[in-house]
């Protein structure tokens, strides 16, 4: 897990072509993927629940809530978010998801576009339509390539991929994310697109997916600022001939949810671990809460806390700041019942320190790259798990030089 070292060159789902330009939206990068598919490809999304969306989030939530939505083309640019620029958003849109059904002869409902970058500049519809008319293709269906085009301060592309049985079948399964600042709960900037060849709805996708953002995409936290252009899709080619299945609840589809969840979890650590600045991945699990909301609400308040985040980016044993952010939760919880651990030491039980607590054990173990806080709350039965990273002095740099 974390970094992809080993490139993937080829993708192996059936029906499936990635196609990786260089539009000049971006200097000297890859900025722009096309992606098509077979006719009757099934598609399912999720995206951010900011007031203030992209026209893209806009235009693909519509299309994935028709009752037979149906994908054939994908197309992703870097370098502009196509946010806040009003009715011109919304025609730049229009006129990529036009040219691209006249080209593949297909519905403009079955056209997709995702934009991410800068937020309330202008994006001019022709570098995108020109650029896959009259341009060679840089990269041809290369994974590791695919994510690199739709990355924007990441430090290293984002991919997973993985294969799974259904019944006598083998279905391939692969992911493709960005996403290293303003990631936030409720899809944080974040694009992620999985793609798998079992011929399946897009209705049981939608629930497959619905499911598993919760505890993935929807579990991960940078700096709590939530984007304008988030999206999450999940599709596939329905290229595998076994019989389309409509039933969520289908036994077979069992091993199918999980591989999904993997790669998707896979996917939000990746976008964790490459948090602006980031040195060290941060996994923070409640357990023993009232309710679900209260353990999240618990987890995030801690995860969010630029002084938790700060004190473990110093290796500074300062535990108290844990306490802190427990308290400003205002969660229901009783003091003397909380157990805080750092990895195996406990560090405070019966509502103060732990009498063999060692801070010379704590000092060491922060020195590691992947941090685990358990919070044992007492009040309850429910447990939520919740990834962020430290927050360091790059974390300023690289957002204070975004535009220079």
């Amino acid at each position: 897990m974390i970094k992809n070292k080993d490139p993937i060159k080829k993708i192996e789902i059936d029906g499936l072509d990635f196609k990786i330009f260089k539009s000049g939206i971006k200097k000297n990068n890859t900025d722009l993927l096309l992606v098509t598919l077979p006719e009757f490809s099934s598609i399912s999304g999720v995206f951010t629940k900011s007031k203030t969306p992209s026209a893209s989030v806009i235009d693909c939530k519509n299309k994935v809530n028709l009752r037979n939505s149906s994908i054939r083309c994908l197309v992703v640019n870097s370098g502009n978010a196509n946010a806040f620029t009003g009715i011109k958003g919304a025609k730049t849109v229009n006129k990529i998801t036009k040219f691209l059904s006249n080209l593949y002869r297909c519905n403009e409902n079955e056209v997709f576009t995702s934009s991410t970058g800068v937020i309330g500049e202008e994006l001019d519809s022709s570098i995108i339509t020109s650029s896959i008319k009259n341009k060679k293709p840089v990269f041809v269906n290369s994974i590791e390539e695919a994510a690199k085009s739709i990355m924007t301060t990441d430090t290293f592309p984002k991919y997973a991929l993985s294969r799974v049985k259904y019944k006598n079948f083998e279905i391939n399964v692969v992911g493709i994310a960005k996403g290293s600042g303003m990631i936030a709960p409720n899809m944080g900037t974040m694009l992620a697109y999985i793609f798998t060849d079992l011929n399946v709805s897009s209705k049981v996708l939608q629930r497959i997916l619905i499911n598993e953002n919760d505890k993935t995409f929807n579990s991960i936290t940078v700096d709590s600022d939530t984007s304008t252009s988030d999206t999450c899709l999940l599709i596939s080619t329905n290229q595998v001939k076994n019989k389309k299945i409509n039933n969520f609840s289908d036994k077979f589809l069992n091993n199918f949810k999980k591989c999904i969840s993997n790669i998707m979890l896979d996917l939000a650590k990746q976008i964790v671990i490459d948090g602006e600045g980031a040195k060290k991945i941060i996994e923070i699990t409640i357990k023993n809460a009232k309710s679900i909301n209260s353990a999240k609400k618990i987890a995030f308040s801690i995860a969010n806390s630029p002084l938790v985040k700060t004190a473990i980016a110093g290796e500074d044993a300062n535990w108290g700041r844990i306490v802190m952010a427990i308290g400003k939760s205002y969660e229901l919880i009783n003091p003397n019942k909380i157990k805080i651990k750092f990895g195996k030491y406990l560090v405070t039980k019966n509502g103060m320190k732990y009498s063999k607590y060692s801070e010379k054990n704590l000092s060491e173990y922060l020195k590691n790259k992947e941090i685990n806080i358990s919070i044992d709350i007492g009040m309850g039965k429910h447990k939520w798990t919740v990834y962020t990273c430290d927050l360091t002095e790059q974390y300023i740099r690289i957002n204070a030089d975004y535009r220079s």
